[in-house]
C-alpha cells in the first residue's frame, strides 16, 4: 500500500500544473456546484476550525472561504505541488503536508472537515478514516465529497463510456499524462459499494453517516458525524 501511496503522490504532483482546468472542462464546472452543496450540507460555521484534506489547490477553501467566512481553514495534501499552486491561489489559509493514513495533528482540533475527490486516493481506507475521526471534535463533521456510479441502465452505460474512454483520452492530451487520467475511473469503479463504505465509516468511530447523491449519482457528499461522548 506505501508503494501504491507514492505512486498516487507522484501521479498528483505531475499533473497539477492542470488540474484545475481538467476538473472544470472534463466536469463540465459541475464539480463548483458539488463543492457549494457539501459545505451546506456540512454545516461549516464562522468561528469554526476547518481542515480540508487532499486540498489539492485549494478550490474548496477557496469557496468556504466565499460562501462562510470568519472560518480558520488549514489545507492538507500530499503532494507538494499541489500544495504550492493551492497556497499562490489562496494565501488567507494554513498549509501542511498531510498524508491521510498518518495526519500531522492534534486529535480532537477541528470542528468540521472536508475532503473532496480524494478519499479513492487513501490506499488503506480504515486507518484513513480513523485519522479523520481522531482529529475531529467531539461532535465534529466530516464530509466526504466523491465521486459515485450513477443508476439507472441507460445513464450509467453512456456515462461509463464517457468516464472510461473520452475523459482519459481529453485529459491525457492536455495533461500529458494520460496513466492519470485512466486511473481516475478505474479508481471510482474499484470504490467500495455502499454498505461495505456505510461500515468502514461506522467502524472507524463515526456515529452516523447520511448518503447525499447528486447529479443522478454521479457525485456523492457523505456527511460522518463524530458523537459528543
Amino acid at each position: 500500500m506505501e508503494h501504491k501511496s507514492r505512486e498516487i503522490k507522484q501521479m498528483f504532483d505531475d499533473i497539477a500544473h492542470r488540474y484545475d482546468l481538467l476538473n472544470r472542462l472534463l466536469s463540465f464546472r459541475t464539480d463548483v456546484r458539488w463543492r457549494k452543496k457539501a459545505i451546506k450540507l456540512v454545516g461549516i460555521q464562522s468561528g469554526q476550525t476547518v481542515l480540508d484534506l487532499a486540498c489539492g489547490t485549494a478550490d474548496m477553501m477557496i469557496e468556504m472561504d466565499n460562501r462562510v467566512g470568519g472560518v480558520n481553514l488549514i489545507g492538507g495534501d500530499f503532494s507538494y505541488n499541489m500544495l504550492k499552486l493551492g497556497y499562490d491561489k489562496f494565501q488567507d489559509g494554513s498549509f501542511s503536508v498531510s498524508d491521510a493514513h498518518m495526519l500531522p495533528f492534534k486529535s480532537n482540533s477541528f470542528d468540521r472537515m472536508t475532503i473532496s475527490f480524494g478519499f479513492r486516493n487513501v490506499t488503506d481506507k480504515p486507518t484513513g478514516l480513523k485519522e479523520m475521526h481522531r482529529v475531529l471534535k467531539p461532535g465534529g463533521k466530516l464530509c466526504i465529497l466523491e465521486f459515485s456510479q450513477p443508476e439507472g441502465f441507460i445513464f450509467s452505460r453512456l456515462y461509463r463510456l464517457y468516464f472510461t474512454k473520452i475523459l482519459p483520452f481529453i485529459g491525457g492530451i492536455i495533461s500529458g499524462n494520460r496513466e492519470a487520467y485512466d486511473y481516475l475511473p478505474d479508481s471510482v469503479y474499484k470504490f467500495p459499494k455502499k454498505e461495505v463504505y456505510r461500515q468502514m465509516v461506522l467502524e472507524a468511530g463515526f456515529e452516523t453517516i447520511d448518503f447525499n447523491p447528486m447529479t443522478f449519482g454521479i457525485c456523492d457528499a457523505t456527511i460522518c458525524c463524530k458523537s459528543n461522548g
